[in-house]
């Protein structure tokens, strides 16, 4: 099926009635920004599905879209209406879709999916149809690279269309649905079963507690009144509103009680770290700290200056064992001729030999000062480490004070919050006996109000207890039969969950499989689209099993979302879109539109997309194609294939004197004579 033709009228910036036919095998539709390209694509959309899905706001400025569908220019058209016709290839019969702006469509979104679609058709078909056949500029990069992991899997999914097991996942979600349904409604009628009881069981120990007391009735009223002031007149009213601040006295004198405990908790650790002697200790702890300091500091100063004191004498000493050798070796020589065999001095026997005994000495001396820096250096590392010890011993005393504070001030800030959480009054803060003697007051208060409320409610309980004792045996029962049903419900929903999963993991593999035929055409048209001249394949990966993702990879790994350019992302953006549209099995419709697909695309890549469009139209598919170049559109006019079955068309538009859109030129493109390219080439060769 391919689109036969779109008119419009009082349509978007088309005032006057515009027909466009368009050719069986191809349209090429030329023009300048804002004459109205667009807006053919939008007739389409609009026709198919009620909708313009590129613009993502729907209101602005107490306005909507639906205030600009329509013409709102200078003159008024003739009608508001959009039509879009369609043409079946293998018996020719047409299909067409009237939407108006007084009655809108005047055909069913069914009858329209069944002439569209055949097969099974995923969910919202009728979008995922226009999404997939109408290529805007605007959304190249938006419906492929840009789109989240899980938006890309589900747009190339419902591409695909319904999978096999699709019905038995629908099923399965809607058995746990209606399970989990069930047992909401169980769950909450057990829980309002056990509220209604325990209403009737708080009723009856109330009334048989009041039938046993007796009681002036107007010292009660006067008590209430005392407590609850504003109370209605009414004496339902006015008990029920007594109830209320009983529970809420009872509520705040429990947290005073808590208040008044935490207070003398904390006073004692107030007194106790606020005490002289534990001041004083805390002093002499932070002198003891400073003291182990400046000794550690000078005994690691100390193993310092014994370190240098050891090299010095170690290297003394090798110097002494060289000069040793030196003297060893000039011994053995002797003197020459009344001449040092060593340095050639002019020396007597008596001279040499007393200068070998005072080299001996000097290298005794030499040797002897390894032993005893080695000694200071051993004697000074065990007063560091003494003092390292001191120190470390000093420093957690002082650290278990500071921890002992904190703690301390942390309880100061905790029961100042507690007391502005529950509203007690600041000034007993510090004071937990001021607190325990307001407390002792308010629960007489209460004691007195819960006696009121015990002589009033005895004067009309008798005539209740019959009642609420049949009540709550009723309510036994009932209770015991929805406990029941809860148990099964529960029973029943993990049984319809596991079913699901299992449906879902069966229903994962078998999407895996058929994924795998987008991969050659992803990566046949990535290569002839070239987005990038070192990365000449492109790869798609998909995770997870409930939730599933997927994600395209170019190189060694890397995203192309963010390492391409804006022309390299449109170009793989592209092959992306080309590929999910060649890849779709559950429409007969044949017809691609291109909206100015070649914005932010060198002239190098808008070449290669002219031969991939020429290569679709092979293929027998549609092309529709909107540019703004001339040029672009006379080689779109040449390379795409022109036949007698399918001719192409080409179309100039512009807007009139008034701003509205018109056809300026309409021509067809006549097929290739046969032989033309034949008799060129003898005219050449004969040259």
């Amino acid at each position: 099926m391919r689109l036969d033709y779109v008119e419009v009228c009082g349509f978007r910036g088309f005032r006057d009635k515009v027909r466009i036919d368009f050719g069986g095998g191809f349209t090429v539709i030329t023009g300048r920004n804002g004459v109205g390209k667009s807006t053919l694509c939008d007739a389409v959309e609009f026709a198919i599905t009620g909708l313009m899905e590129k613009y993502a706001v729907e209101k602005a400025a107490k306005e909507s879209l639906a205030d600009y569908l329509w013409w709102r220019g200078a003159g008024v058209p003739k009608a508001y209406y959009v039509t879009a016709s369609f043409i079946r290839d293998d018996d020719g019969e047409s299909f067409s879709v009237t939407r108006t702006r007084e009655g809108g469509a005047d055909r069913s979104p069914e009858e329209i999916q069944a002439a569209l679609c055949t097969g099974p058709a995923p969910d919202d078909a009728l979008r995922q149809l226009t999404r997939t056949s109408i290529i805007r500029d605007e959304w190249i990069a938006a419906l492929s690279l840009d789109l989240s992991e899980t938006e890309r899997f589900d747009l190339v999914r419902s591409a695909l269309g319904a999978l096999e097991g699709s019905e038995a996942t629908a099923k399965a979600r809607e058995v746990v649905t209606v399970a989990d349904a069930a047992h909401t409604r169980n769950e909450a009628a057990y829980e309002t079963a056990r509220a209604r009881l325990g209403e009737r069981l708080t009723q009856q120990s109330e009334i048989q507690a009041s039938l046993s007391r007796t009681g002036d009735v107007a010292a009660a009223l006067a008590t209430v009144a005392a407590v609850v002031p504003d109370a209605p007149a009414e004496m339902i009213a006015r008990l029920e509103a007594a109830r209320g601040a009983l529970a809420d006295g009872r509520a705040r004198t429990a947290r005073m009680t808590e208040a008044v405990e935490a207070g003398r908790k904390l006073l004692a650790l107030q007194q106790t770290f606020n005490a002289p002697d534990a001041a004083a200790v805390r002093e002499s702890a932070k002198a003891e700290l400073e003291t182990a300091r400046e000794a550690k500091d000078i005994a690691y100063a100390a193993v310092s200056a014994a370190e240098a004191l050891l090299e010095r004498e170690e290297d003394a000493d090798a110097v002494a064992a060289s000069l040793a050798i030196l003297i060893e070796h000039g011994e053995r020589l002797g003197v020459h001729d009344e001449h040092c065999p060593l340095c050639a001095a002019h020396r007597t026997s008596e001279e040499f030999a007393a200068g070998l005994a005072a080299s001996r000495r000097r290298i005794s001396s030499l040797a002897s000062g390894v032993q005893d820096a080695r000694k200071t250096l051993a004697a000074a590392s065990d007063e560091a480490r003494e003092c390292s010890t001191t120190f470390a011993m000093a420093e957690a005393d002082v650290a278990a004070h500071q921890a002992e504070e904190r703690a301390l001030r942390d309880a100061e800030q905790t029961q100042a919050a507690f007391f502005d959480r529950w509203n007690i009054d600041q000034r007993f803060l510090n004071d937990p006996d001021s607190l325990e003697g307001h407390l002792e007051a308010e629960r007489d208060k209460l004691i007195n109000l819960e006696r009121a409320l015990l002589i009033l409610e005895a004067s009309q309980s008798v005539s209740r207890m019959a009642s609420i004792e049949r009540n709550i045996e009723r309510l036994r029962e009932e209770l015991d039969k929805i406990a029941d049903a809860v148990n099964q419900s529960q029973a029943a929903l993990s049984h319809a969950r596991d079913i699901e999963r299992s449906v879902k993991r069966v229903s994962a593999e078998i999407i895996d499989e058929r994924l795998a035929q987008i991969s050659p055409l992803l990566n046949e048209l990535y290569q002839r689209l070239r987005p990038h001249a070192d990365w000449r394949t492109i790869d798609y990966s998909i995770r997870g099993d409930v939730r599933r993702f997927l994600s395209l990879r170019v190189g060694d790994g890397l995203n192309p979302q963010f390492v391409f350019s804006s022309g390299q992302r449109r170009a793989a953006g592209l092959a992306f879109l080309l590929s999910v549209h060649l890849a779709r099995a559950w429409t007969p419709f044949r017809s691609l539109l291109l909206d100015d697909p070649v914005q932010h695309i060198d002239d190098f890549r808008a070449l290669h997309l002219v031969e991939v469009l020429a290569a679709l139209r092979l293929d027998r598919r549609q092309i529709i194609c909107a540019v703004e170049d001339p040029a672009l559109a006379d080689l779109l006019c040449r390379r795409l294939v022109s036949t007698t079955d399918e001719p192409g068309r080409r179309y100039d538009i512009d807007l009139g004197p008034e701003g509205a859109t018109s056809v300026l030129t309409a021509e067809d493109v006549p097929p290739m004579p046969v032989g033309v390219l034949r008799g060129g080439l003898q005219v050449v060769g004969a040259t």
